[in-house]
């Protein structure tokens, strides 16, 4: 089982990067703890899940860091738990997932479904409770169960708005089959014919339009993509373009379609800071925040590193500044120790080119900050 996410948090989970279920599970943990140990706002993340044959199975948005779940796993847990079904059919349909999702998550994570549908029925008590509760999962998966889940997921899912009709939820099986076959097939080598799949389809949901984006990036159809996304979002064009291909890519992109955000990661990239911190109309985003404020350290502009550190929110950053005033401090000590040696009735040269030694390797410490 894999996931797909369609947004990133950048240092921590890339986009478009397929991750192991039981790896995910993982480090959603670790990053929901870390946010929340922090205090530090919950970040919106949308992904998919797929089986090994490439079927998606689920697709949403996991808040990272919210109060009320810990992974993605509990998750998708608390959203499909309280999903109205409609009849005892489709509550078998749901609980086989939950059961496939469990056999994909490490021990110390899983839910005890059991217990957790007994106590649901029985008392309703609240998730956080449940939470509480060993995690241990003690069910064996039969193999038919393992085999009906690819063809009634999906169903599933559909039916989870109660007002749709028999005909809106075929149509809706059809778009998705679709979107599913397009993905197949650029996963397969037919990356082309994939694309003027999902270019043709007349509805996509946001995290589809993201997928098709990250597509016509990869296979460098700059033209359709903003063509597709519209000219007005070319820095965000540009942002992908540097991830997918990197910089030299970047330069040849930035050269046909013009952009703030595109500017910036050139001239950031070959060290270009003063231009850099001086180009504007850039949306700003957590990673702009850090760049910009650690190209106003490589300018000595500690005071606006600092506003960048307070926007960013970043722990790197503000290691960095914090290094970077001790190497300052440290500097200074050393320019009065070699303007006192200078002045020495017994001056030493010796002494003064240790120091001079000394400062120059806090002086590249500092510019490689």
């Amino acid at each position: 089982m894999r996931v797909l996410f369609t947004s990133k948090m950048d240092g921590e989970i890339s986009s478009f990067h397929p991750y192991s279920f039981q790896e995910i599970v993982v480090l959603t943990a670790e990053l929901d703890a870390k946010l929340k140990k922090k205090n530090a706002k919950p970040m919106m993340l949308d992904f998919m899940i797929f089986n090994e044959e490439g079927d998606k199975l689920y697709n949403g948005s996991y808040e990272v860091g919210a109060e009320g779940t810990s992974n993605i796993y509990d998750h998708v847990w608390q959203k499909l738990l309280e999903l109205p079904m409609e009849n005892k059919n489709e509550e078998t349909k749901r609980d086989v997932f939950l059961q496939q999702l469990t056999s994909n998550t490490p021990a110390s994570y899983q839910m005890d479904m059991t217990e957790v549908l007994k106590e649901k029925e029985v008392q309703k008590s609240s998730w956080k409770q449940l939470g509480k509760r060993s995690k241990i999962f003690v069910s064996v998966i039969s193999t038919t169960l393992m085999v009906a889940i690819a063809s009634c997921i999906t169903l599933l899912i559909l039916l989870s708005n109660q007002g749709k009709d028999l005909r809106a939820i075929t149509q809706e099986l059809e778009r998705m089959e679709g979107v599913k076959t397009a993905y197949e097939g650029y996963w397969t080598g037919e990356q082309g014919e994939a694309v003027e799949q999902l270019l043709g389809m007349e509805t996509l949901t946001e995290s589809e339009r993201q997928t098709l984006l990250h597509f016509l990036i990869e296979l460098k159809k700059y033209d359709q993509a903003l063509q597709y996304a519209g000219k007005e979002n070319t820095s965000s064009l540009a942002e992908q373009v540097m991830k997918v291909h990197g910089l030299e890519e970047l330069m040849s992109f930035q050269e046909a379609y013009p952009s703030p955000l595109g500017e910036f990661k050139i001239a950031f990239h070959h060290g270009e800071y003063k231009h850099a911190v001086g180009i504007q109309d850039m949306a700003m985003s957590p990673q702009l925040y850090k760049q910009k404020g650690i190209a106003y350290l490589r300018l000595d502009q500690l005071e606006d590193a600092k506003k960048m550190a307070s926007e960013a929110k970043d722990d790197g950053l503000n290691k960095k500044i914090n290094e970077y005033q001790e190497i300052e401090e440290q500097l200074t000590k050393i320019n009065s120790q070699i303007e006192t040696e200078k002045k020495s009735e017994d001056q030493k040269q010796s002494k003064i080119d240790s120091l001079k030694e000394q400062q120059e390797g806090l002086e590249s410490q500092k510019n490689n900050l």
